[in-house]
């Protein structure tokens, strides 16, 4: 976007966002005039009652309405100097947190926890708010859907919003704009309070793929697991034969080549291999990026590893998410929060691929999407297929109509089907097209030789 036309963007905004009063005030306005002037201009019979009546009453209105105007207006007045004075006084707190919302029906829906005091509302009015993030987004104008309160009048508003928004990110908040509105929404005064709040959208839940996978290792051994799980011998190193092996678990291959009798380590019911290493991979090196890639590809993509660490999480297992890029401190202590940050947050990079990402020894899961370096999925594959579970998560699946409502219902600010429709021809158009899909295909190739690797 040029300069010319964010500054002409910016006055527009000045003028909309601040008008003390609303379209629903004008209107109002238009229409008393225009009825005051026809009222007016109607004929009367002279010396009659009718005559000494009618203008009184014409006065007795505009009376009326002019008290309910004062009182509206005065309403928001007082709640507007007592929210200047504080912000004055340097004494707003205003915050903003994601709080995601399970409705009756099993719809979910992205919300934003907001808490704003100390406050005043108009009486019978409206406090609306208007948020600006991202240097240059705007939200729409809102009202906060209130969390019951026992007192008549307060000096604090909390509530929630459900907030549609483009993109599985954090989002940053650089301004709150504020709106004292009366009850008739006539009048609406303005007060900006610049703010550096941080809040992030959330992957929503939803039915996959069963996905299996081996621990592969344990932190500590003072706790047992209620349920045995199946740990995996290594299929890489050997130990040396000893007396009380069975004879037929040696390698007569390597035996035949140097003489060393050796066997595998056989798999074992471990009471305390709980813990599962999930590697999902951010690296896209080599692939162009576009919208295409950064918006629903990436949103898929953070979708699919969320439910991934989710199912394993539900069977029982200690997940620890890996994360292959740096990830901001969190401030809650749950596991599971800070491991949805940390998918939530993630972007495309091409700073550390799957060589210097993965630690063979350790990980059981390995996430992989359309963009990872094909090469190096297969040597991976080819060593430790038969030991680490690989997933592939298949990104042009993310523009298919069928299957879009569970992770797009909240996502887009336009119409879903408008959105897909509009992403879809992009991608027909885009000069990265081709090379995904070819990246794909053979992908998808290297996956399906092992039984422990699935596509997504």
């Amino acid at each position: 976007m040029s300069k010319q036309t964010k500054g002409f963007k910016g006055i527009r905004n000045n003028i909309t966002f601040y008008l003390p009063f609303t379209w629903y005030f004008v209107v109002f306005a238009v229409c008393c005039l225009a009825g005051y002037k026809w009222l007016s201009s109607q004929p009367r019979l002279p010396d009659t009652a009718y005559a000494d009546i009618f203008p009184l009453l014409i006065h007795i209105a505009v009376f009326f309405v002019a008290v309910m105007l004062s009182i509206s207006l005065l309403s928001v007045l007082a709640s507007f100097l007592f929210f200047l004075y504080k912000k004055n006084k340097q004494a707003i707190t205003f915050k903003i947190a994601t709080k995601p919302l399970q409705t009756k029906k099993g719809e979910q829906k992205q919300t934003v926890q907001l808490d704003i005091h100390p406050i005043l509302k108009p009486f019978l009015g409206f406090v609306k708010i208007r948020l600006k993030y991202d240097e240059e987004h705007y939200s729409k104008k809102f009202s906060l859907i209130e969390q019951s309160q026992k007192k008549l009048i307060s000096t604090a508003i909390a509530g929630t919003y459900n907030w549609k928004l483009p993109e599985i990110k954090e989002y940053q908040i650089e301004k709150a704009i504020i709106y004292f509105e009366d009850f008739f929404q006539f009048f609406s005064l303005v007060l900006p309070i610049n703010t550096s709040n941080r809040f992030y959208t959330q992957p929503l839940d939803a039915a996959g793929k069963v996905m299996q996978a081996t621990p592969r290792k344990t932190e500590e051994t003072n706790t047992r697991i209620e349920e045995l799980k199946r740990v995996e011998g290594e299929y890489i190193n050997y130990k040396n034969f000893e007396g009380n092996d069975d004879v037929r678990r040696i390698v007569w291959k390597i035996y035949a080549k140097n003489k060393d009798l050796v066997v595998r380590i056989p798999e074992i019911l471990d009471p305390y291999a709980s813990h599962i290493y999930l590697y999902a991979s951010f690296f896209a090196g080599g692939m162009p990026q576009n919208e295409i890639i950064d918006v629903p590809f990436l949103n898929y993509y953070k979708s699919k590893i969320w439910n991934i660490y989710r199912q394993l999480v539900q069977e029982g297992f200690e997940v620890r998410y890996v994360p292959d890029q740096p990830i901001a401190a969190t401030n809650t202590n749950d596991v599971q929060q800070q491991v949805k940050y940390s998918i939530s947050t993630g972007k495309w990079h091409n700073d550390k691929d799957l060589k210097q990402y993965v630690q063979a020894k350790d990980a059981a899961m390995v996430v992989v999407s359309s963009l990872s370096d094909a090469e190096q999925v297969k040597q991976l594959v080819d060593q430790y297929g038969n030991e680490i579970s690989f997933v592939f998560v298949q990104l042009t699946n993310s523009l298919h109509q069928s299957g879009m409502g569970d992770w797009l219902q909240w996502l887009f600010v336009q119409n879903e089907k408008d959105t897909i429709n509009e992403y879809r021809r992009k991608w027909n158009l885009s000069f990265a097209r081709n090379k995904i899909l070819n990246n794909e295909k053979r992908l998808k190739e290297i996956i399906a030789k092992y039984g422990k690797a699935v596509s997504v």
